[in-house]
């Protein structure tokens, strides 16, 4: 479409805040995935920001939000400190009025296009920005709500996996040595402990089934005392820390199954990407809730236990779990399938190639109607 769209982009350029953890993250696979595509097509790209030094800032959100250092980070006058220092090194605000990547594009045409990214969990947009942006991108995008016309799904994209993507593309051929994986958080609902009885029984359920597996539970929320004792009587793994990047990804490159529960606003979480890139077969609680631009589909794409929360019966995650593993060929498939929706799809390149033809047929649209 970009070759023979008669309104082309012609500079991109990307609002950044180098201090602000959560913003440049969440934003990161979607800029390096606009960069990717104008330095393939002759797009002018440019990061602007208003620090002095964006790698200084960068050095200290890293020292700021540094997880080994959170004890003593934390404490105040220390992280004041931190505070200072960069709004010292900025021109402007640390952090941006809305928590949305702002983007500008530059057609041929000599047009300007306000563009933006919302990559927030919740299926909430921010109405003062979209009342403002020519596209607004929605990465949790629930198809069931009326949003404005303005406003076009994207894939909820997760900036690790950006980061070093021929890593994950290099797990895909990893012999597979366990039947099922499963890794995640033990809360969700809107305060965080309303979904921790849908997550702690998903897993007990998932302890049951019969086959090689690997089960361990992250204790972030609720009475965790509690909570581990009813895991230690199922014989399942707990922990209080993250596990470690490499030996996550380890393990779900080796298992058959691999257990991607949604998010905690029920959107499609950052998990899903992981495994896709490395060409896994996820398997997901329940339906999800909100919609890609290309939908991902179901029994080709991943396998779907059907365990709502507030399920009253989960019996069926055993016997769900057993008829696939016995299925001669289906999680091979459906891995390979993933690995190929990732390609065309997920890469930098296929999907900064998306994000830059949708904002030029709006301009397309809207040159048609002022002429």
């Amino acid at each position: 479409m970009h070759e023979s769209a008669q309104v082309r982009v012609v500079r991109a350029t990307s609002l950044t805040f180098p201090y602000s953890r959560t913003h440049d993250l969440y934003q990161e696979y979607y800029r390096n995935a606009i960069r990717s595509f104008s330095e393939a097509n002759h797009i002018v790209y440019t990061d602007k920001s208003e620090a002095y030094s964006p790698p200084a800032l960068h050095k200290l959100r890293s020292l700021r939000h540094s997880y080994k250092l959170s004890k003593i980070i934390q404490k105040r006058p220390i992280a004041s400190f931190i505070d200072g220092i960069a709004r010292m090194l900025s021109r402007g605000p640390l952090h941006p009025a809305f928590p949305v990547g702002c983007y500008h594009f530059t057609m041929s045409t000599g047009d300007s296009l306000a563009v933006a990214i919302d990559s927030m969990d919740s299926g909430d947009i921010f109405d003062e920005v979209a009342a403002r942006s020519d596209v607004y991108f929605k990465s949790n995008f629930w198809p069931a709500r009326r949003y404005p016309d303005n406003v076009l799904p994207l894939p909820n994209m997760n900036p690790i996996v950006g980061q070093d993507i021929p890593f994950f593309t290099g797990l895909r051929n990893t012999p597979k040595d366990i039947d099922l994986f499963a890794f995640f958080r033990l809360w969700g609902g809107g305060n965080e402990t309303d979904g921790i009885e849908h997550n702690i029984s998903l897993i007990e359920s998932l302890a049951q089934v019969p086959c090689e597996k690997y089960l361990c539970a992250y204790l972030v929320a609720g009475d965790i005392p509690s909570l581990a004792k009813r895991l230690n009587s199922q014989g399942v793994h707990w922990t209080t820390d993250p596990m470690p990047k490499h030996e996550l990804w380890g393990r779900a490159a080796s298992a058959r199954l691999n257990i991607v529960r949604l998010g905690m606003h029920e959107c499609s979480p950052w998990r899903m990407i992981d495994i896709l890139a490395m060409g896994g077969c996820p398997v997901i609680d329940y339906g999800p809730q909100t919609r890609w631009p290309i939908p991902l589909q179901e029994n080709q794409h991943y396998l779907n236990l059907r365990v709502a929360p507030h399920s009253k019966s989960k019996e069926t995650v055993s016997e769900n779990v057993m008829q696939w593993l016995g299925t001669l060929g289906l999680t091979e498939e459906i891995g390979r399938n993933a690995a190929e929706y990732f390609d065309q799809h997920l890469a930098h390149l296929p999907l900064g190639e998306h994000i830059v033809s949708q904002c030029e047929a709006a301009a397309m649209v809207r040159s048609t109607r002022i002429s």
